[in-house]
């Protein structure tokens, strides 16, 4: 019966060791990538929440403001009373007048 060779059995078990290490080195780099990634998306995905209320918030404000038609109305309001005032202002200056001149 021949003997075992130890040498080259601990020459196998040593490279499956060293095998099995750089193995588990590798695994644990990518482990940590994901790991990190995970992190990166779950943030990202937490500033786009709060970009979809801002905006959210930002529609809702404007859904509130005047339009170009609500603002058109208003110029034409504003310009019916700037005229019935420019009337008004001519009446009180008649009145003013016949009172200045009667002393009545």
């Amino acid at each position: 019966m021949d003997k075992p060779d130890y040498d080259a059995l601990r020459f196998w078990l040593d490279a499956i060791q060293w095998l099995f290490i750089v193995a588990l080195a590798v695994w644990g780099w990518i482990d940590r990538g994901r790991k990190d990634n995970q992190g990166a998306i779950k943030e990202l995905a937490q500033q786009a929440d709060a970009l979809e209320r801002r905006l959210i918030t930002a529609e809702e404000q404007m859904r509130h403001s005047p339009t170009h038609d609500d603002i058109a109305k208003l110029r034409e309001e504003y310009a019916g009373i700037n005229s019935k005032v420019d009337r008004m202002a001519v009446t009180l200056d008649r009145i003013h007048d016949y009172l200045m001149n009667n002393k009545g």
